[in-house]
């Protein structure tokens, strides 16, 4: 059940202990759900609890430690072999259970570092490990080592984007398809569902925005559907995942006549899009990618429209983002392109004042020349009459 060759994930696991060993700490503490699917192909949803795997900087088997009910499917779905349960209880300290662990592996007084930066280590749960720990051991911030591993994509991870892909296109055009007045958005929510589970797709990670009307303007996805009317506007952003790889895709449909500053609003996106999607290439800063939309949306006279960052990286992803971050694309940001990336584009731009609202996006690869583009839109704005 492995998604992965054996060779890839054991050269993934020799990828970071060589990477701690230049570091000089002697052992990481993952508690990212995503990392642990990256390393060893383990598949679970136990993160929302306590759960962690140790890995050495030597060649020692990592050590799981989790839940009962999540047992059998690291077995069956991981490289682990060492898995270690902790129980339920009013009194339960499963950092003290992490802790009996590194101590067997001899790592009092060591230096360990800690994946942070994720939903699998609540504050909860990392004050029971500092508590627990103390100064028996120096815990180090991780600064998104396993993150910046797979920032860059295997040709076989990149074989399941592009799936995520296809699906995703098909999709897209299933909710044009469907999109009419008198539905509510909601409806057309599960018309995007329907298609992207009927096709393979994993369940997404997060909820799709299909945001209508004056809620169109928003940058998050909002509770209470809404009926869909004859002069309308709905925005769609939502990802799709294959074998928790995530694409995602971002389009406007307008319900009656199209006003002109919403085309000029649709053709300075498209434009901006296809300027920023021309630059992903081999040396380009991500930084200089959100100049591009800034500087395109600012002449347009949406200065104060536009958004702060403009995309970021896709890749592996659970509950509750598809984002996968850092890097994310906004002024200054260093990162730069290399062959292997993916990555969402989205040019938003909502004015409150006129509550119009405009959204283009697509996923791309980095390659050696040109992008590849893994999501497809539209040749031109949709407008439903």
């Amino acid at each position: 059940m492995l998604p992965f060759d054996r060779a890839e994930l054991d050269g993934r696991q020799a990828r970071l202990r060589r990477a701690l060993a230049e570091r000089g700490v002697d052992a990481m503490l993952v508690f990212s759900q995503e990392s642990l699917f990256w390393l060893t192909g383990y598949d679970s949803g136990g993160f929302v609890f306590f759960q962690c795997a140790l890995v050495t900087a030597d060649d020692r088997p990592i050590v799981l430690l989790t839940r009962r009910p999540d047992l059998i499917q690291a077995r069956m779905t991981s490289t682990i072999e060492d898995i270690r349960i902790w129980w339920d209880a009013d009194d339960a300290n499963p950092a003290a259970d992490l802790k009996a662990i590194l101590d067997e592996h001899g790592l009092a007084g060591g230096r360990v570092a800690i994946e942070l930066n994720t939903h699998g280590l609540t504050g909860w749960n990392l004050w029971r490990c500092q508590q627990t720990f103390g100064d028996w051991c120096r815990l180090e911030n991780d600064d998104h080592l396993i993150r910046k591993l797979r920032v860059v994509k295997s040709p076989a991870e990149i074989d399941m984007m592009r799936e995520a892909g296809r699906i995703c296109d098909r999709s897209l055009d299933a909710v044009i398809a469907a999109a009419k007045p008198g539905m509510l958005d909601s409806d057309l929510k599960a018309v995007y569902l329907a298609s992207i589970l009927g096709d393979g797709a994993d369940m997404p990670p997060n909820a799709p925005l299909f945001n209508s009307g004056e809620r169109a303007v928003f940058g998050r996805g909002v509770t209470k559907p809404r009926m869909l009317e004859p002069e309308d506007q709905i925005l769609v952003e939502y990802p799709v995942a294959y074998r928790h790889y995530n694409v995602k895709t971002e389009w406007l449909i307008v319900f009656g006549k199209l006003r002109d500053e919403q085309r000029r609003m649709y053709d300075v996106a498209r434009e901006t899009l296809a300027k920023m999607t021309d630059m992903a290439r081999p040396g380009t800063t991500l930084g200089e990618i959100f100049d591009c939309y800034a500087d395109n949306l600012d002449a347009a006279g949406y200065a104060a429209s536009r958004y702060g960052a403009t995309g970021y990286s896709v890749g592996i992803s659970y509950a509750p983002t598809s984002m996968d971050v850092p890097p994310m694309i906004y002024s200054g940001n260093a990162t730069v392109c290399e062959p292997g990336m993916t990555l969402f584009y989205h040019v938003m731009n909502g004015v409150q004042d006129s509550g119009l609202a405009m959204g283009v996006g697509h996923t791309l690869l980095v390659t050696e020349g040109a992008p590849e583009l893994l999501t497809d839109l539209p040749d031109d704005l949709t407008v439903v009459a």
